[in-house]
């Protein structure tokens, strides 16, 4: 087995395996972890990033952001793949080997963020996730059992401010669109001494209280940037409580792909750069036959020129 190397950076937990016999042009997978809170529910042992390794026989970047409200998740993530792209690609021959990204639930989010942000052709190429909170902005169903409590509480403690949730940064799907709903009223000054029930706390449950608007579309990558949409691949659980903000980011950024990038020749090869797949439950834990298709997804993809 690869054994793994520890590395610190302003506090963010890295972890690198490499798999059996690497090469110079062996690609890289930037694995997130899905959250704190979420962590529980599944085997705490069990470690994505190995799998992956050896699945898409490449090296995996297990990264651990601090367990801090956002925006300090996105400073994480930008930080560790500056540091990347520093110490690990200049060992590398030219072209670099090919990079990906990987996560799940709040993972999921950072890893579709990284991978829609840093789309240059000599940055990131492919993107797999796994149940990713596309849009923290529109308010969280009400939780039915325990695995619920878990996510609603995830959101509440990701987020000090309610307008963090409305940065695209930190809801990739408002990259491709504008929020379903209005940003809540802040807090009243007497919330202490009312019912413990707050205007911010019933919006956040998803009252009435918060005002629902139109949705309009953005264009995204901005024309001439130069980025480009890098092949995803997105699995959700049939019974996740937030399978339909998954469906949508995934059917805008294959509408962006269509409106934006196909012409003549390429109109085909571009047809399903962003594929769907479901599976049975609500994938709060990240199953082992789950992860080793992502892995065999990313190994064919990152060795596509």
């Amino acid at each position: 087995m690869p054994s793994p190397l520890h590395s610190t950076l302003t506090n963010i937990y890295i972890r690198i395996r490499h798999p059996p016999r690497p090469s110079p042009n062996t690609p890289i997978i930037i694995y997130f972890t899905p959250g704190v809170s979420i962590d529980a529910l599944s085997n705490p042992d069990y470690a994505p990033s190995t799998t992956l390794s050896l699945t898409a026989h490449a090296t995996t970047i297990h990264i651990t952001p601090r367990s801090s409200p956002y925006p300090q998740p996105i400073h994480d993530t930008l930080a560790a793949y500056d540091w990347i792209r520093t110490h690990l690609l200049p060992h590398h021959p030219n072209p670099p080997p090919q990079i990906a990204t990987c996560g799940s639930l709040l993972g999921g989010s950072l890893a579709t963020t990284l991978a829609l942000t840093e789309c240059s052709p000599t940055g990131i190429t492919a993107c797999a996730v796994h149940n990713p909170i596309a849009d923290w902005s529109t308010p969280f169903p009400p939780p039915q059992n325990q695995r619920g409590k878990a996510l609603t509480s995830l959101r509440a403690t990701s987020f000090a401010k309610s307008e963090h949730r409305y940065d695209p940064f930190a809801s990739p799907l408002l990259f491709f669109r504008t929020p379903a709903f209005e940003l809540p009223p802040p807090p009243s000054p007497f919330a202490s001494v009312m019912s413990p029930t707050s205007s911010q706390d019933k919006a956040d449950a998803g009252s009435d209280l918060v005002q629902a608007k139109r949705r309009y579309h953005r264009t995204y990558p901005p024309l001439d940037s130069g980025l480009r949409i890098p092949k995803t691949r997105v699995l959700v659980g049939r019974e996740f409580a937030l399978k339909d903000q998954v469906v949508e980011l995934a059917e805008l950024m294959q509408r962006s792909v269509d409106l934006h990038e196909k012409d003549g020749d390429a109109r085909q090869e571009e047809a399903n750069r962003i594929s769907i797949a479901e599976f049975d439950g609500d994938g709060l834990g990240w199953e082992e036959k789950e992860v080793m298709e992502v892995g065999e997804w990313l190994g064919q993809g990152l060795r596509e020129r």
